[in-house]
């Protein structure tokens, strides 16, 4: 693109940006909830009243929706509505906005991180872990259950695991983080056992609390290291899923080799993670990759930094580098079926 372009580009992308806080805080607020279920067209003082919100801020909020083309304004009658078609990637898309909040607090960390003299990264144990686990636990609740029906159960029924679940085996799900994925597969497989290992005491907390309202009886949670499996676990559970983890570990490699460890030696591992190209010439021009190498730099690269050998791979390590690690740990992906690129994830199933 030529000098005028690349000025609009940076432009558009100032804007995007802005406009997405207060996509964040609609989200966070409630305010969308409201609008999109009205069952009439809706007036400012209306959202404010549900809410318990001042008029003039939400009247401020709702205008900048109706500049987005977010949401619509009546010119007569000045009452909102959200058009039918929106409604719904409103209520599960606008749920990633918020890590803006989450990132932001954590922006003096990471510029010291980046120092030469200052720490290597930032903990999920240390005192912002609560903050990342409030986003990914809201976040992850509003996806999880589309996720698993559209993405995860049809991967795995072709893969031959979903009649596995349903007879009954050992599950094992590391890096479980606040059980949104395991708490609902446990639902949906009752025969089955199921076990999740965070090192987040926070994040177990969590789980369970879902795990104890959903009144589960085949699933535990422990706190533990994916680096560290207990010896007592060796050769114990049928299928290890791990999703959106791999890259957030300290040495991934030793935990796959935990991960070969605990299975039984016709067990399999699921393996989900971002599908973008280990090479970052390969990813140029794809926005969606530059996102997630900036959460890279304040959530996933900080966590992998955060504890020795310091290899940080980040978020964007690659579809390349994880299978080579996957075959380096004796993983067999032999099967065509074994390995789905979809959109950012690469997905993996493979066997002992």
């Amino acid at each position: 693109m030529n000098k005028e372009e690349f000025g609009k580009y940076l432009s558009r992308m100032y804007q995007d940006g802005m406009l997405m806080l207060s996509v964040g805080l609609g989200h966070d607020l409630g305010l969308f909830k409201v609008i999109c279920e009205a069952l009439k067209p809706i007036s400012v003082e209306e959202v404010a009243k549900t809410l318990n919100l001042k008029e003039r801020y939400t009247q401020e909020w709702l205008s900048t929706m109706v500049a987005a083309g977010i949401i619509l304004q009546d010119r007569d009658s000045n009452l909102y509505t959200v058009p039918e078609d929106y409604k719904q990637t409103i209520m599960s898309k606008m749920a990633f906005a918020p890590i803006l909040f989450t990132l932001g607090k954590r922006s003096d960390k990471v510029k010291e991180c980046f120092k030469k003299d200052g720490p290597y990264g930032i903990s999920f144990r240390d005192e912002e872990a609560a903050d990342c686990f409030d986003w990914f636990d809201g976040y992850r609740s509003l996806v999880c259950e589309g996720a698993i029906d559209k993405e995860i159960i049809p991967l795995l029924t072709q893969q031959g695991v979903v009649h596995k679940l349903e007879s009954g085996i050992k599950v094992l799900d590391v890096g479980c983080g606040s059980g949104n994925f395991i708490n609902l597969l446990a639902e949906r497989f009752p025969k089955s056992s199921f076990t999740g290992l965070d090192y987040s005491e926070f994040g177990i907390e969590k789980a369970n609390k879902v795990r104890v309202e959903k009144e589960l009886s085949n699933i535990s949670f422990t706190t533990g290291d994916a680096h560290n499996l207990p010896d007592e676990w060796t050769e114990s559970f049928d299928f290890v899923f791990v999703y959106d983890v791999l890259h957030d570990l300290s040495d991934p490699h030793k935990a796959l080799d935990q991960i070969y460890k605990v299975l039984k030696k016709d067990g399999c591992l699921s393996l989900k993670d971002f599908g973008f190209h280990s090479n970052p010439v390969d990813n140029a021009g794809n926005k969606c990759a530059a996102m997630h190498y900036t959460v890279s730099c304040f959530i996933c690269l900080q966590s992998s930094l955060s504890a020795p050998p310091h290899i940080g791979y980040g978020t964007c390590w690659g579809r390349e580098n994880l299978e080579k690690a996957l075959i380096d740990a004796q993983f067999n992906i032999k099967e065509k079926l074994s390995t789905t690129v979809s959109g950012s994830k690469a997905c993996y199933l493979c066997t002992k």
